[in-house]
């Protein structure tokens, strides 16, 4: 499975990610927002078919500005400069599978209050993301 800047990683932390550093807004704090059900997610049959699993990966759910973001954990599997690849897991810490990031000079993270590149994350490295829901949730597009 492959993402883009725009999937799991670029989404991570709700906005304490930016693609510009200099105008980072304030960081949310994830456990001030309102709380929802993990089972109340919704899965496009496109995106279980291919990411059957994806279910198990939600740690909580919690509604940001009236959208909902899945929590879920990994850690760095391979951390390569061009094409670094984190390892997903369920509530337990079991790995689900793993993600190959794309264009990962273009993903900033926060560690410790500090915004940094993707690049500079070590292997092992633990990581918490919030997916958006409609990543997962979208259709396809009708066929014409």
């Amino acid at each position: 499975m492959e993402i883009s800047n725009r999937g799991l990683l670029a989404i991570a932390l709700l906005p304490l990610l930016s693609g510009v550093a200099l105008a980072a807004p304030p960081p949310v704090d994830p456990s001030t927002l309102p709380k929802v059900e993990c089972s109340t997610l919704r899965y496009s049959k496109e995106y279980l078919d291919q990411y059957p699993k994806a279910p198990s990966a939600c740690q909580e759910a919690r509604v940001y500005k009236g959208k909902t973001y899945m929590k879920v954990k990994g850690k760095i599997y391979i951390a390569d400069e061009a094409k670094p690849t984190v390892a997903v897991e369920d509530s337990y810490g079991n790995a689900l599978g793993t993600v190959a990031v794309k264009n990962p000079k273009s993903v900033r993270v926060i560690v410790d209050g500090e915004v940094v590149p993707f690049s500079s994350l070590k292997a092992r490295q633990e990581l918490t993301f919030w997916v958006p829901e409609s990543t997962f949730a979208a259709h396809a597009m009708p066929a014409k």
